[in-house]
């Protein structure tokens, strides 16, 4: 009988600590809830307040940090000249000049005996959640590091489909223009 009780009163004080465990777990989960509630609440006033977002990174920054990933032709007879594989990341700004994200792309240039096309990835990541990425066919006239920065200028519709923790974006389209000024390469988003 001793060990019947020992043994009620072992599961009797696993069944309270894994309550008690559960009990603080469910709380700091409802702190972190209302926490992410008041972040998202100010965001979504921020943006609904100004009507867009806007974002800049500056050029120098991202050729700064650019490597290069080797190429090379695969047939000796290929219709690639020459071709470069370059990726950067740089600090994104508000219109604050505060530090609130980073944007990332990676460069292919491959130059035949008519042009140089760039095929270009590119992410966004901003503090407040919004996460976008796009992708841009251009054209280069030359292969310099400034030219083939710029070549990230459009206009394209991206979807915020990537969330991770706190994003009040996700699943949101948003036209969004890409453009160049003075060593900046400015993101303007307007939802649609």
């Amino acid at each position: 009988m001793s060990i019947f009780k020992k043994s009620i009163k072992n599961i009797f004080c696993l069944f309270l600590l894994m309550s008690a465990q559960t009990y603080v777990y469910s709380n700091e989960t409802s702190e972190a809830k209302t926490f992410d509630q008041d972040e998202e609440n100010l965001t979504q006033a921020t943006y609904h307040r100004s009507g867009h977002l806007s974002y800049y990174i500056n050029t120098s920054d991202f050729i700064q940090s650019f490597i290069s990933i080797p190429t090379f032709n695969v047939l000796p007879d290929s219709t690639t000249i020459s071709s470069s594989y370059l990726a950067g990341r740089a600090p994104v700004y508000n219109m604050r000049n505060e530090v609130v994200g980073s944007c990332s792309a990676s460069f292919l240039c491959m130059e035949n005996a008519t042009n140089i096309l760039t095929d270009i990835s590119n992410y966004l990541i901003i503090d407040n959640g919004l996460i976008v990425s796009w992708f841009t066919p251009s054209t280069l006239l030359n292969l310099e590091l400034d030219t083939i920065v710029h070549s990230m200028v459009t206009e394209c519709i991206v979807k915020a489909s990537t969330k991770i923790g706190f994003n009040p974006f996700y699943g949101k389209n948003f036209n969004m223009i890409v453009s160049a000024d003075n060593g900046r390469i400015y993101f303007k988003l307007r939802q649609i």
